[in-house]
């Protein structure tokens, strides 16, 4: 008999994998939650780090040659890509570009450095005053430094949309001096409602005036990526997806193996179960799993052995107990004819008990034949019709049976051995649901399989005994009489006659009462 695990090893193994799997990945999302969390500046140092300072780099160029009336435009367009919100703070304090209405403390707090250090150099020195007056006097709205004031050649325009600046190119000069490189300064998150933050250091003009003019673009996202600007997750994912690629490449074989070699031992002990002791489990396994494998071949070649000792001792004992018992039965036959009417009456009962023994060691040669018959089998094909009708007329006369999908349909059996279990399911039909019983017997075909039931409307059978039917000498009923009948070796018989012809054999209770004996054969087209 087949059993089917309810929860397979292959599926808890899947499931412990996946569990896993959602470990990591949870520890990573923890991770880099943290990481965005507590640790946004450790960022900057990194390929954050690099893409801020290529993105300030940038706008300064556009904004040091170009008027304040234009600073909105091209801050956003350099920042649109990345779909976050920006502004310019001037070092003096003033806005270079539309104010920030709302700046959370956080991030004044950052700022205040930067505010500081434009406000603490007032009586620096300059090396064109008129120049740094100028520029003071326009204000945070006025137009952009004259290149007149510097008696030099205004700087060179970056080309419009051009986001992405050659830093191998020599910086930009003034008579000053050399202009020194945008750097990020902070990256900061807010809080869930206020988003995350950056500020990025512009050099919009050369550090010999007085005060120096520097602005802070400042960065507002409200997610921590900001399309990549801030955390770029595709390398991080792409580091997951390898990791976990990876695991799945490790526990593969482990789970395959275990479990191929699982099911090979769950089909060896089904066969052990059905009957079949001829099982290899053919493994090179050294471990717990391998030395299970090895022992079930012990295991059920010892059984094989006993049981092949216990049938064929059953069967002498049988064969030898036929010479005296036909002996007996002849001496009583002689005794009948000199005995007067009270004795013989005794003699009678003394017969009836010879015919119960008689009984019983046919029935032993019998499954010692069946049970041997594996080994002497002949298959071929047989067609049902040709086994059913006989065992009909022999074992139940009279009864009202039905006959459904049995013509032509053929197996390949024993024909003398299944011809017998289809003998004995009727007998027992007979025996125990009664003269009036009705009896189905249907053959369906399932692929290469015929499946042949006889199914009777008698009583039944108890649940908790029909795994037991088919055992030597079982019988369900507790009152073991002569009007009962049988041995309980009828439906042994039939289990060992249907193995030998490679069959199966089951028992289940019908709707509403009664008995189903399923047989299970090759079919033949």
């Amino acid at each position: 008999m087949s059993r089917r695990a309810r929860f397979p090893l292959l599926l808890k193994m899947s499931l412990w994998l996946c569990f896993h799997l959602a470990v990591l990945v949870v520890a990573f999302f923890i991770f880099v939650n943290w990481q965005l969390r507590m640790g946004l500046d450790s960022l900057i140092s990194g390929a954050a780090g690099e893409r801020l300072t290529t993105l300030g780099e940038a706008v300064a160029s556009e904004l040091r040659s170009s008027d304040r009336a234009e600073w909105d435009e091209i801050v956003e367009r350099h920042v649109s890509p990345y779909g976050v919100e920006a502004w310019v703070l001037m070092g003096d304090g003033s806005w270079g570009t539309d104010p920030c209405e709302d700046l959370p403390e956080s991030v004044n707090e950052q700022l205040e450095d930067f505010r500081n250090r434009g406000r603490g150099q007032p009586g620096g020195r300059s090396r064109r005053p008129e120049a740094t007056g100028k520029m003071l006097e326009r204000g945070p709205r006025g137009p952009g430094p004259d290149p007149q004031d510097f008696e030099a050649r205004p700087p060179r325009q970056q080309p419009p949309g051009d986001r992405d600046l050659d830093r191998r190119r020599p910086p930009q000069r003034s008579p000053f001096g050399r202009l020194p490189d945008a750097r990020p300064m902070f990256l900061t998150h807010a809080g869930s409602s206020l988003g995350y933050w950056a500020g990025v250091d512009l050099p919009l003009f050369t550090p010999g005036l007085t005060p120096p003019l520097h602005g802070m673009l400042l960065l507002r996202s409200p997610d921590p990526a900001a399309n990549g600007l801030f955390f770029d997750l595709k390398p991080w994912l792409y580091g997951g997806l390898a990791v976990l690629s990876l695991s799945l490449l490790i526990w593969a074989p482990f789970i395959i193996g275990i479990t191929r070699y699982s099911l090979r031992l769950s089909r060896a002990t089904d066969r052990i179960a059905d009957g079949h002791f001829d099982i290899k489990v053919r493994s090179r396994r050294r471990d717990e799993l391998g030395s299970v494998g090895r022992s079930i071949e012990h295991m059920a070649e010892r059984i094989g052995r006993l049981l092949t000792g216990q049938q064929r001792f059953l069967a002498d004992v049988a064969h030898e107990l036929c010479s005296p018992l036909a002996r007996i039965r002849t001496g009583l036959g002689i005794l009948e004819h000199s005995l007067d009417k009270d004795d013989q009456k005794r003699l009678e009962s003394i017969e009836e008990d010879v015919t119960e023994l008689s009984d019983l060691l046919s029935e032993l040669l019998a499954f010692t034949r069946a049970s041997t018959a594996p080994e002497s089998a002949t298959l071929e094909k047989v067609g049902l019709m040709e086994l059913i009708g006989p065992a009909i007329d022999r074992e139940a006369p009279g009864h009202q049976v039905d006959l459904r999908g049995i013509e032509g349909v053929s197996v390949m059996a024993d024909k003398r051995l299944l011809g017998r279990a289809i003998a004995n399911v009727l007998r027992n039909a007979h025996r125990h649901a009664g003269s009036e019983c009705r009896i189905t017997i249907t053959a369906r075909g399932r692929g290469n399989r015929i499946e042949l039931s006889i199914a009777d409307n008698g009583p039944g059978v108890p649940d908790e005994n029909l795994p037991h039917l088919f055992e030597p000498f079982y019988r369900p009923d507790e009152a073991r009489s002569r009007e009962a009948g049988g041995v309980g070796l009828g439906l042994s018989i039939v289990r060992s006659a249907v193995h030998a012809s490679e069959g199966t054999v089951e028992a289940y209770g019908a709707d509403p009462s009664g008995l189903v004996v399923l047989m299970t054969l090759k079919g033949v087209m």
